[in-house]
C-alpha cells in the first residue's frame, strides 16, 4: 500500500528476517529477531481481530520499555485499530480519564502495573480485557490461556468481561491461517493509528490523534535528517509512551532494520554494561541525561593535575576549530578515554524534548560528538526540525525537515514570534475536542506551537521559550523560564527545577513579579556526596550559579521540596499548579514545611512507637514546631525543616540517649525519619533498646571537649612554630597591600581588637571566598597568630591543600557530616585561649545581603562565656 508505514515495517522484517531487532540487555529470553517480531505482530493483530478488535477500536499500552511493548504496539497498528499508549506511572485519575475519552476496548499491561489498572477499572466501573507482557512462570498473578478454553469461551471474552488478564506468550503464539500473511494492513495514510493525549487529570483531555499517514512521513523525513543505517544499534533509554522516543527508537529504527536494545533500568550500571557489551552506535536522550554525561566527563578531568586541565581545554578549542573550519574532527583521536566510555562506537547522539543548554552542546561537538536536535511537538508527531549530522548548527534546533513547513508570527520587541507549523505529519485536530482544535490553528491552517523562536538566515530555528511562560519583570525585561531552567539544572545536586514568577510583596509596584525557584533535590547525588544540609547546599548552588547571569535573570527566593513536579503527560511541568500551590501556600524559604497527608501502615507504626522512635520523635519536636506527627518518610530537612545545626543536635540526642557514637558518613546519608531510625537500630542492635542517658545538652558537649585521638587537627593549630607563624604572617600582609591597591580596600575599627583579652570570636559576615584572607590580613602579629578557624573539607583535599590549611591555621572539617566535630574543635581551641574566626550566616551571599545566622557562634560564646567581635565586610560579593 502507498505511503503505508505498517508495510515499512513489513518489508524491513522480511529483508532481515535473521538479524537481531531487539532486547533487554542482561535478560535472558528478551530477544527477537526480526522474523520473530514480524511473526509476534501478526499472530497479535490476528488475535486481536479474532477477539473482536474491530477497525479504529482504542487499545491501551502500559507498561515500561520492552520488546514485547514494542511488538504490542506494531501488532495493534498492523490490525487497524488505534494504540493509545499511557505513562504507567500517571496518576490514577489521569490514566482513568484517557481510558474513558478513549473509550479503550482492551488494554496491554506489564505486570508490575496491575494493580494500578485494576484500581483504574473501578474508577470506570466496568473491566477491561487485558494482556500481561511480562507473563513468566515467576509471575505473581494468574494468567489465563485461552489454549485451555474453549473455542465459545474464548469468542465471547469481550462482551462478556469474564476474562481479564491474558498471556502475551499465548497471544504472540496465536497460529493463523496462511491467508492472513499476505493481506495488506486494512489502514489508510489518512486512519489513525496512535492516540497519545498531552494533558486531562481532570475534565476535557487534550487527546492527539495521529494517522498513519503522519507516522509515514515522519519516519521519512527522519531518516533523511539522520541518515542512519541497518547497522546502527540503538540504546533505548526513553519512555515509550513519548512521541520522541517513539519517533526514533520505534518507527525510524524499525523500518530500516536496525537494533534496538533496552535496559532493565536507567541506573549508571546499566548504562555502563550497554556501552561495554553492546557497541553502541546510537543513542537518544533528554538534555538532562547529557548534562549528566557531560559532568561526569568534565568532572573526571576537574580532578587531574593541572597540566592535564589545560591540555584538555586547548585540545578542545583546537577540534573545535578544526571542525567549524575545515569539517575535520579530530574527536576520537584526541579524546579516545571520553569515546571508549561511550563504548568506542558511538556516532549517532540526538537530543530532544526540551530547550538544550548550548555551551555543552558546544563541548560535545568539540569532543568530536555531533549531537543532532530536533524540535516538535506530539500535536506535530515529533521533529519538524532538525540540525544535520554532517552539518549541525551549535545552539539551534535545525531547518524544518522534508514534508515540514515553518514560520514565525507576528514578531515582539526581541525579534522572536511565535513557531508556526504545516506538514504532512501535522495532526488535523484534538479527539473529541473541538474547542482546543479551533485554538490551536491559525485561520489559514498553520499550527500554533505556543512556543517563541527565531529564525536565522539560514533558516535554522532557535526557541526562546513558551509565549504563555514568559515572565514580565517591573523593568519591562521578558524573562523565559525555560532558558534560565536550562542554566540552574546544572547543578547535580537538583533532579528538576522550575522557575516561576510570583507576586513581590516588596515591592513598590502594584502586580510586580519576582523569580523564585522550585527544586527537587537529586538525593542519590546528595548522599552519594554526604550533602546532608540538601537545602542550604541547594540554595548556594544555584546563588553561586545565579552570578554569571544578568541581573535581572537571578533567583531571589527559592522553594526546595521532596515529591516531583507536577508534569503533563508529554513530561511539561504544570507551571500554573504549581502558581496556584504557592499563592495558597507561600513560597518564603524559610518558612515551615508544607502540610502533607502521610498514610500510616502497621509497620510504620511499629518502627515509631519504639524507643528509638521515640526518643527520635523527642528530639525532633525539640527542634522545630508546628510538627504533630512524624513520618518515618518525611525527610529531616524538607519535611521537618531542620537546619544543619537542628540535625546536628537530633543525632547527639540519639548518641546521648543510647550510649553510641555515629559514623559521620552514615549519619549524613541518612535523610529521613526511618534511615535515622535504621541506622540507629544497627548501633543500638534492636529498636527497643534501652535508654540510658538523659538528653543532651550543648553546655556539656563544648564544656567538656578536649583535644584528643578524635580531634588530632586541633594539636597542628596548638603547637605552630615562631618560624612559620612569622612566614605566613608576612605573606598576609603582603596580601593585604594587594587589597588595598587593588580592591581599595579600607578597614576602620581594627583598634577595637586591642581592648579585648584572648579568647573571643570574630564574627565576619561572608560574601567572598577572599573574605578570611581580607579579615586576617588586618591582625598584628598576636591576633593573626592565635587566630584559626574551622574550614570546609571540599577546599583542602590534596597533601598540598592540606599542608596549606595547615599554615593557615585552619581546621579541615565537613560541616554537614561532622558538625559535632566542628563544634567540639572550636570549643577545644578557644579554651586554649585562642581566637576563633568564625561566620555565623554559613555560606556566602552572592548578593551582598546578610543572611540568617545560624546559631554555632551564639552557642559557643555562650555556653564559655566569651564575647563576639562583630566584623562587617561590604563590596566583596562584587569580586
Amino acid at each position: 500500500m502507498q505511503n503505508s508505514f505498517v508495510q515499512l515495517i513489513i518489508d524491513a522484517a522480511e529483508t532481515h528476517a535473521d538479524k537481531r531487532a531487539m532486547e533487554i540487555i542482561g535478560v535472558e529470553g528478551t530477544e527477537y529477531t526480526f522474523g520473530e517480531m514480524l511473526d509476534a505482530i501478526r499472530s497479535i493483530a490476528f488475535r486481536l481481530e479474532k477477539e473482536g478488535i474491530a477497525f479504529g477500536d482504542r487499545v491501551t499500552l502500559i507498561g515500561e520499555n520492552h520488546p514485547r511493548w514494542a511488538i504490542a504496539y506494531f501488532g495493534i497498528l498492523y490490525r487497524g485499530a488505534v494504540c493509545v499508549p499511557v505513562d504507567p506511572h500517571g496518576e490514577i485519575a489521569t490514566i482513568t480519564n484517557f481510558l474513558e475519552n478513549s473509550e479503550a476496548k482492551m488494554a496491554f499491561i506489564g505486570e508490575d502495573f496491575i494493580d494500578h489498572f485494576h484500581k483504574v477499572e473501578e474508577n470506570l466501573g466496568r473491566k477491561i480485557p487485558a494482556v500481561v507482557l511480562q507473563d513468566g512462570e515467576d509471575s505473581r498473578f494468574q494468567i489465563s490461556n485461552s489454549k485451555s478454553q474453549s473455542s465459545k469461551e474464548t469468542s465471547s471474552n469481550l462482551e462478556s468481561g469474564i476474562w481479564n488478564l491474558e498471556s502475551f506468550t499465548d497471544w504472540a503464539s496465536t497460529p493463523r491461517p496462511r491467508d492472513f500473511d499476505s493481506k495488506a494492513s486494512p489502514a489508510k495514510p489518512e486512519d489513525m493509528a496512535v492516540l497519545i493525549y498531552t494533558s486531562g487529570t481532570t475534565g476535557t483531555p487534550k487527546g492527539v490523534p495521529l494517522t498513519h499517514g503522519n507516522i509515514y512521513y515522519e519516519t521519512q523525513g527522519c531518516q533523511e535528517v539522520m541518515n542512519v543505517s541497518e547497522n546502527e544499534v540503538v540504546l533505548s533509554v526513553l519512555p515509550l509512551f513519548h512521541v520522541f522516543a517513539q519517533v526514533i527508537n520505534l518507527w525510524v529504527i524499525a523500518s530500516i532494520g536496525a537494533r534496538v536494545c533496552y535496559v532493565k533500568e536507567l541506573a549508571p550500571a546499566e548504562l555502563t554494561r550497554a556501552f561495554e557489551t553492546k557497541e553502541i552506535t546510537m543513542l537518544t536522550g533528554v538534555p538532562r541525561l547529557w548534562y549528566l554525561f557531560h559532568k561526569k566527563i568534565f568532572d573526571g578531568v576537574a580532578a587531574q593535575s593541572f597540566f592535564v586541565r589545560r591540555l584538555f581545554d586547548k585540545l578542545l578549542k583546537f577540534n573545535f576549530f578544526l571542525r567549524e573550519k575545515f569539517n575535520v574532527n579530530l574527536g576520537k583521536k584526541l579524546f579516545g578515554k571520553v569515546h571508549e566510555g561511550f563504548g568506542g562506537k558511538l556516532a549517532i547522539t540526538i537530543s530532544a524534548g526540551s530547550r538544550f543548554d548550548e555551551k555543552i552542546a558546544r563541548d560535545y561537538y568539540a569532543l568530536g560528538f555531533t549531537m543532532i536536535q530536533g524540535y516538535g511537538l506530539t500535536e506535530t508527531c515529533g521533529a519538524v526540525t532538525s540540525t544535520r549530522f554532517e552539518n549541525s548548527s551549535v545552539g539551534s534546533v535545525g531547518t524544518a525537515v522534508n514534508y515540514a513547513e515553518i514560520k514565525l508570527g507576528e514578531l515582539n520587541d526581541e525579534g522572536a514570534g511565535e513557531v508556526l507549523i504545516k506538514g504532512k505529519m501535522v495532526f488535523s485536530g484534538y479527539y473529541k475536542n473541538p474547542e482546543a482544535t479551533e485554538g490551536a490553528f491559525t485561520t489559514d491552517g498553520w499550527f500554533k506551537s505556543g512556543d517563541l523562536g527565531k529564525i536565522d538566515e539560514n533558516g535554522d530555528l532557535f526557541i526562546v521559550g513558551r509565549s504563555k511562560d514568559v515572565i514580565v519583570l517591573p523593568n519591562g525585561k521578558n524573562i523565559h523560564p525555560e532558558d534560565l531552567e536550562v542554566h540552574y539544572a546544572k547543578t547535580p545536586m537538583v533532579e528538576e527545577i522550575c522557575i516561576l514568577g510570583v507576586k513581590d510583596e516588596n515591592s513598590a509596584m502594584a502586580g510586580a513579579e519576582k523569580l523564585i525557584a522550585i527544586a527537587v533535590p537529586d538525593f542519590a547525588y546528595l548522599k552519594q556526596n554526604n550533602i546532608a544540609n540538601s537545602r542550604e547546599a541547594i540554595r548556594h548552588e544555584l546563588d553561586s550559579l545565579g552570578r554569571s547571569l544578568p541581573e535581572y535573570q537571578r533567583v531571589r527566593d527559592y522553594i526546595v521540596r521532596s515529591e516531583p513536579l507536577p508534569r503533563t503527560a508529554t513530561r511539561k511541568i504544570k507551571r500554573f499548579q504549581l502558581q496556584k500551590e504557592i499563592a495558597a501556600n507561600g513560597y518564603d524559604s524559610k518558612a515551615s514545611p508544607d502540610k502533607k497527608q502521610w498514610n500510616f501502615t502497621d509497620q510504620d507504626n511499629v518502627m515509631l512507637e519504639s524507643n528509638v522512635g521515640k526518643s527520635l520523635d523527642k528530639a525532633i519536636k525539640q527542634n522545630t514546631k508546628d510538627v504533630e506527627k512524624i513520618h518515618p518518610e518525611m525527610n529531616l530537612e524538607i519535611d521537618l525543616g531542620l537546619d544543619s545545626l537542628s540535625r546536628a543536635e537530633v543525632f547527639a540526642a540519639l548518641e546521648q540517649n543510647f550510649n553510641i557514637e555515629f559514623d559521620s558518613d552514615k549519619a549524613a546519608n541518612a535523610l529521613t525519619v526511618g534511615e535515622v531510625i535504621k541506622l540507629t537500630q544497627e548501633y543500638t542492635g534492636s529498636a527497643n533498646a534501652e535508654i540510658v542517658a538523659a538528653d543532651f545538652d550543648w553546655g556539656d558537649i563544648v564544656r567538656n571537649a578536649e583535644a584528643g585521638e578524635n580531634l588530632p587537627e586541633i594539636q597542628t593549630i596548638l603547637n605552630k612554630s615562631a618560624f612559620s607563624n612569622w612566614v605566613v604572617f608576612s605573606a598576609f600582609k603582603f596580601f593585604n597591600l594587594i587589597f588595598k591597591i587593588f580592591l581599595s580596600l579600607e578597614v576602620s575599627g581594627l583598634e577595637e581588637l586591642k581592648k579585648i583579652k584572648r579568647p573571643f570570636l570574630i564574627c565576619p559576615n561572608h560574601q567572598s571566598f577572599i573574605d578570611p584572607f581580607v579579615v586576617s590580613s588586618n591582625f598584628d602579629y598576636d591576633t593573626f597568630t592565635n587566630s584559626f578557624a574551622v574550614g570546609a573539607t571540599e577546599f583542602f583535599q590534596s597533601s598540598f591543600m592540606k599542608s596549606i590549611a595547615r599554615l593557615l591555621n585552619t581546621i579541615p572539617i565537613n560541616p554537614d557530616a561532622q558538625l559535632m566535630k566542628a563544634m567540639k574543635a572550636g570549643a577545644v581551641g578557644l579554651k586554649h585561649g585562642k581566637i576563633l574566626n568564625i561566620y555565623p550566616e554559613g555560606e556566602r551571599a552572592f548578593d551582598g545581603e546578610l543572611h540568617s545566622f545560624k546559631k554555632g557562634a551564639a552557642i559557643l560564646a555562650a555556653e564559655l562565656d566569651l564575647p563576639i567581635v562583630p566584623v562587617a565586610l561590604d563590596g566583596l560579593y562584587k569580586v
